[in-house]
C-alpha cells in the first residue's frame, strides 16, 4: 500500500463507547479512513455488499449475529481481513475467541483502554499498527469455516531429495515442531485430531499470539485432540504423544533430547516465541531425527531455520498454498527450497509417520 492510500476500516461493535473510542484511535493516524461502523454482524455483511473495507475491527458479542458467526460468513463469501477486538480475555471466554480464529479471524486484540487509562497510547498503538499491518494481508475464501478444497500437487522438486538418509546414525528420539502465526490455530486443529496417544514423539509448538491467551490456546487445542496439549516449564521432560506449546513470552525448543527449554532471550523477527528459535533448536539436538512443519502466517519467521533442517536431512513439510489462510511464512519457505513435502493439514501427520517408518527400516 502506498503512502498516500488510506486503510479503510469498517468498525463493527455493539457498544457505542467502544465503537466512539476505536473512531478515536483511528483518527489520530490520517492513514486510516473509517468508510463504516455498524453494530452487529449481519450488518458487517451487509455492509460488504456495497463496500469493501481493507480490514474489518470485529467484536465478539454481539446482538442478531456474534462475530464467530460474522467473521465465518465473511470468510466464506466476502473475505477481507478481520481483526477480533474484544474484552473476552478470561479463562470462560477463550474457546469462543479460537472459534472466531478457526472461522477465518487474523488475530485477537484486546478492546483498548479509554482515555486517562495509563495504557491508553499503547494500547492505541497496538491496535493501529495490527489493524495496518494485516490490512496488506492477502486472505483466501472459505467454506464453512474450512478452506475451499482444490487439487493438490505437490513439485518433483519439493520430493526428490528428501529421502530417508541410509547411513545416518542409530536413532536418539524423534521429536516434531511446527511453527504457526496468522492462520494457523485452524491448521493446527486438524493436524492434533489426527494424533493419537501412541504417536512415536513429542511435538512441540510455537504458534504466534497474545501472552494474555496462551493458557486458553493450550485448552482449545487439547479438546480437538486425543493427546495432552500443555505449556511446559523450563527443563521438563518431552514425552512421545503428547503436544507442548510456547508460552506467551518465551521461546520454546529443546536443550537436549527429550527436555524442553523454555527461554527469555531477545525476541527475533521481532517475535517471542519465535519459530525461528525452535527450528534451530530442533536442528541443533535432534539433527535428522527432526520434523518441522511450518503453517500459514505472515512475515518470514522459521522459513530460513526450515532450509537449515532441510540440509541437515530433516524431514520438512510446508503447508500448501490452498489451505493456507495467510502464505507469508510458508511462501518464503517455498521460495526458498525449504520444503520436502507441500502438504494440505490433513495429510501433514500420515507423512510425518511413513518418514518415521522410513528411518526404522534403515
Amino acid at each position: 500500500m502506498s503512502k498516500e492510500a488510506k486503510i479503510r476500516v469498517l468498525i463493527v461493535d455493539d457498544s457505542v463507547t467502544a465503537r466512539n473510542l476505536l473512531k478515536l484511535l483511528l483518527s489520530e493516524d490520517p492513514q486510516f479512513e473509517v468508510i463504516g461502523i455498524v453494530s452487529d454482524g449481519a450488518q458487517a455483511i451487509a455492509f460488504l455488499e456495497k463496500e469493501k473495507p481493507d480490514v474489518i475491527s470485529m467484536d465478539i458479542h454481539m446482538p442478531v449475529m456474534n462475530g464467530f458467526e460474522a467473521t465465518r460468513q465473511i470468510m466464506s463469501n466476502n473475505p477481507v481481513p478481520i481483526v477480533i477486538v474484544s474484552t473476552a480475555f478470561s479463562p470462560n471466554e477463550t474457546d469462543l475467541s479460537f472459534k472466531a480464529l478457526e472461522a477465518g479471524a487474523l488475530t485477537i486484540l484486546p478492546r483498548p483502554i479509554g482515555p486517562g487509562h495509563p495504557d491508553f497510547q499503547r494500547n492505541g498503538k497496538i491496535y493501529r499498527s495490527t489493524l495496518k499491518s494485516l490490512s496488506e494481508v492477502k486472505v483466501i475464501r472459505r467454506h464453512g469455516g474450512k478452506f475451499i478444497p482444490r487439487e493438490i500437487r505437490e513439485t518433483d522438486q519439493n520430493k526428490s531429495d528428501c529421502r530417508p538418509d541410509v547411513e545416518q546414525d542409530q536413532l536418539t528420539g524423534n521429536l516434531v515442531a511446527i511453527g504457526a502465526s496468522a492462520g494457523g490455530p485452524g491448521a493446527l486443529q486438524t493436524i492434533l485430531k489426527s494424533i493419537t496417544p501412541d504417536f512415536p514423539a513429542p511435538i512441540l509448538i510455537v504458534q504466534h499470539i497474545d501472552k494474555g491467551f496462551a493458557e486458553g490456546f493450550a485448552q482449545w487445542l487439547g479438546h480437538a485432540s486425543s493427546v495432552p496439549v500443555s505449556i511446559p516449564k523450563d527443563g521438563d521432560r518431552l514425552l512421545p504423544g503428547r503436544v507442548y506449546l510456547a508460552a506467551g513470552d518465551h521461546h520454546l525448543g529443546v536443550k537436549r533430547v527429550g527436555v524442553a527449554d523454555m527461554s527469555s532471550s531477545s525476541p527475533e523477527h521481532g517475535l517471542r516465541p519465535a519459530v525461528s528459535f525452535l527450528f534451530r533448536s530442533a536442528g541443533a539436538v535432534y539433527g535428522k531425527n527432526a520434523v518441522a512443519i511450518l503453517l500459514s502466517g505472515m512475515g518470514r519467521d522459521g522459513a530460513a531455520e526450515l532450509k537449515i533442517l532441510k540440509e541437515l536431512g530433516s524431514f520438512t513439510i510446508v503447508q500448501n498454498e490452498e489451505t493456507a489462510l495467510v502464505y507469508g511464512m510458508p511462501g518464503e519457505a517455498i521460495r526458498l527450497h525449504a520444503s520436502c513435502r507441500v502438504l494440505p493439514p490433513e495429510r501433514m501427520v500420515q507423512a510425518i509417520l511413513n518418514q518415521f517408518n522410513s528411518l526404522k527400516k534403515h
